[in-house]
This record gives structure tokens, sequence and C-alpha cells, in this order.
């Protein structure tokens, strides 16, 4: 009778290694998120999404690499023809549509969260475009095509471009420069948490320690994201359509020296996936996406995941619902006509503030 039992033991135990190994079997297609730099809120928010589909899919499996940005990933997938049919990219307006090759071109899957930054000073007489005249100011780095253009042209439509001297250099570089004075105004990065959630975070917060923070053209919506439409007009976009890349904080959110509402520049990041990755991959992914936002399941491995609901997920900053079908891809489109599931643009929300 014991033998009995230990030979039912062990074919039990063989039964279970055998199903395990079914299982993995069953796993025949494999995609790659290329997630930018491990420190990124992207890269835990893609290795969050590769858990869950290794977890739940019956035939996908998921893994994530670092790159080192998020043009990189682009780049990566765009250089290699194998790449572009697994490799899943983290990306954003206005890159996406500009770093397009005949080769590689990508479409979205699904919003991710927000690049954020406020133009402020700590000198309280700073509070317009005006008064940067003749002033030194830090911004991003200047890379071809990036949201910091947008920066320069307001710049430059406020008439002051030719008076002030620019500081190029990482977000930590623009925090430094404010701190130490080399700058009188300058980007610093903060959180923006969809729909309207908005906080410092770690660097406008580590500023606030020097003293009291101001931030530039409060209360001017209206006229400042009109300012962001033009810019997205200049020779540097040409070839795209790249939409007024702001949205409008309340009063006080980042402390009480702001008073009133203020445009903040937010251009978006996003899964994307090549128009050779397979229609059936990128719909199994979009519905893994889509059922784990709707239990809340991002907020858990990142703090920007708080703000990843179903409705962010189908909100891009493209002008009309026609505008962002167009830079959806296929496989992603198929799961949202399925459920009726609308697309929506960021503009919808301007005529709310």
């Amino acid at each position: 009778m014991k033998k009995l039992k230990i030979i039912h033991l062990l074919l039990a135990c063989l039964m279970l290694v055998s199903m395990s190994a079914l299982s993995h079997a069953a796993k025949t297609d494999k995609v790659i998120f290329a997630a930018g730099r491990p420190d990124d809120a992207w890269f835990a928010l893609s290795h969050g999404l590769a858990k869950m589909i290794n977890e739940r899919s019956s035939w996908l499996e998921a893994e994530v690499i670092a790159t080192a940005g998020i043009g990189d990933a682009t780049r990566l997938a765009q250089r290699d023809p194998e790449k572009r049919k697994t490799h899943i990219v983290i990306t954003m307006t206005p890159g996406m549509e500009l770093w397009a090759t005949p080769e590689y071109t990508t479409k979205k899957i699904g919003s991710m969260g927000m690049l954020s930054s406020a133009l402020v000073t700590m000198n309280p007489d700073i509070k317009t475009w005006a008064d940067l005249k003749g002033k030194t100011i830090a911004l991003p780095r200047k890379v071809k095509q990036s949201y910091t253009h947008l920066y320069i042209d307001m710049l430059r439509q406020a008439g002051v471009l030719d008076s002030v001297k620019l500081m190029h250099g990482g977000t930590s570089s623009c925090l430094t420069a404010l701190q130490d004075g080399a700058a009188d105004a300058g980007a610093i990065m903060i959180s923006f948490i969809f729909p309207n959630e908005a906080t410092p975070g770690p660097f406008l917060e580590q500023l606030q320690t020097r003293g009291p923070v101001y931030f530039l053209e409060e209360g001017n919506i209206k006229e400042n994201l009109a300012m962001m439409k033009e810019a997205g007009r200049q020779k540097e976009f040409e070839g795209a359509t790249v939409p007024p890349l702001g949205m409008v904080v309340k009063p006080n959110s980042f402390g009480k020296t702001q008073t009133k509402p203020l445009v903040i520049m937010t251009p978006p990041v996003f899964w994307a996936a090549g128009t050779e990755v397979p229609e059936k991959t990128v719909y199994e992914i979009t519905k893994i996406m889509y059922e784990a936002a709707e239990k809340g399941e991002f907020a858990q491995f990142h703090v920007i995941g708080k703000g990843m609901t179903p409705e962010f997920l189908v909100t891009s900053f493209w002008p009309t619902v026609d505008e962002c079908r167009k830079n959806y891809h296929p496989g992603a489109l198929k799961y949202f006509d399925e459920r009726g599931i609308r697309l929506h643009s960021v503009s919808e929300t301007y005529t709310n503030n």
C-alpha cells in the first residue's frame, strides 16, 4: 500500500511537470519591450505589462530590455528587420511621427504617462515671457525634433529669443542650474497623473527647498495653448502634425506660489508597435493592457500607473478622433472596436478648464 501511494505521488508529480512543459511549449510567439532607462517610469510599467502578459496569455511571451532613452528604443528596432517584427517600443509625440522611416513606422497601442515640465523661476519679478528678456534659461537637451524646440519657438513668438542665453542639459542639469543661480528660469520636471492630478515631484520639491519657486505665465491659458500650437508648426517638425502638448493644472497644485491655473508642457509617452508586428500580437497585448487598467493594476508598478485608467489608455493629443485612429495600430483598434471603446483627444478637456 505504501509503495502504491509513492507511485501515485510520483505519477502526480510527472503530470504536473508535463503540464508545465506543455504550458511553456504553448508560448509560440514572443515580444520584447524596448523600455528606456532602468530608472524610468516607462521601464517599470513595461515590466508590469510584460509580467501580466506572461501570466495571462496562453501563447504570447514578453521580455523587457533597457535602452538609452525613448528615442533609442525606436532606433534599436529601426536598424534590424527582425526586431521590427517583435519589438514593442516606448515612444512619444512628436517623436513617433517624426522618427518614422519608409522601413519602420510605429503605431500606438496605449497611453502610459506624460513627460511633464513647467517653466519656473526663483525670481518673483519674472512673471511673463517678456520678463525673460536678457535672462539665462535652462532647457532640456536640444535633441532633433524634441519638445525642447517647442519651448524655443515659444520664446521666439514672445520676441525674446534673440536676447536670452539658453543652457541645455538633462533634467538634473536644469535643476542644478536653477539651484545654483546659473539660470534665471528653466523647465523643471513635475509629476502629472491623468486626468488632473499634478504634484511637484522630486525635481521641483528639491528646488523648493532653496526657497519659493514661481511659475511663469500663470493664468494665460488660451494664449499659452495657442503658442504651443503655433510652435508645433515650425520647420523642425515638418512632416508631422504636432498638436498643443499642454495640460492645464489647478491653482496651488505646486504650492502656494502657484495662485492661478497653469499650462504645463506634457508630451505623452506610450507603447507602440511597428506596422510589421502582427495584428494578433498587438490585439493580445491591448486586451491584457486594457483589462489590467480596468482593475487599476498598473498603480502597483509605479505611481504614474494610478493614472493608467481605461480612459487614459485611449486618450491622445491628436486633435480629432479620426486623427487618433490613424495613429493607432490595427491590432489595438480591432480590440477597441470590438469592445465599443471610443478614442479621445486631450483637446476635449481644454473646454473644462
